[in-house]
């Protein structure tokens, strides 16, 4: 399925689940709505790959959606914030946050932020392990 949001923004999601912890990129999208639908947000199942053409960029989703997100839509609306606050409040997400803009085709930018991402997870996981052995010594 193909999705056309009017603002969007990158999200870098932690999250935690039974026997592992990992970071994926997002998409968060925004549609306003008009006299007849209020406004709508939704988010992406992880990103997979990045194509673009010079008016928009194409974010290839982990369940096989694509969002077609134009060049210069790049900013956060209100109803993103409630989307961004409610994804926030799932019991599996560590952390959310709003990555800046940026030429998402810029070579290597995109298996960089997901090395980086890699390196956090790892972080992560290591204090959630110093934790649970804590834990159980107690």
């Amino acid at each position: 399925m193909d999705y056309s949001p009017d603002d969007w923004v990158i999200l870098k999601v932690s999250l935690a689940m039974r026997d592992r912890a990992f970071t994926q990129l997002r998409v968060l999208g925004g549609w306003r709505g008009g006299y007849l639908s209020g406004d709508a947000w939704r988010i992406n199942s992880g990103i997979q790959a990045i194509h673009a053409d010079d008016l928009e960029y194409r974010f290839l989703g982990r369940s096989g959606s694509v969002y077609l997100c134009r060049r210069g839509g790049y900013r956060m609306s209100r109803i993103m914030a409630s989307g961004l606050t409610e994804l926030r409040r799932q019991p599996n997400v560590v952390d959310a946050e709003v990555l800046e803009d940026r030429n998402w085709l810029e070579p290597g930018l995109f298996k960089a932020l997901l090395s980086t991402a890699a390196d956090d997870t790892s972080a992560r996981e290591l204090r959630l392990e110093t934790c649970v052995r804590q834990r159980r010594s107690d």
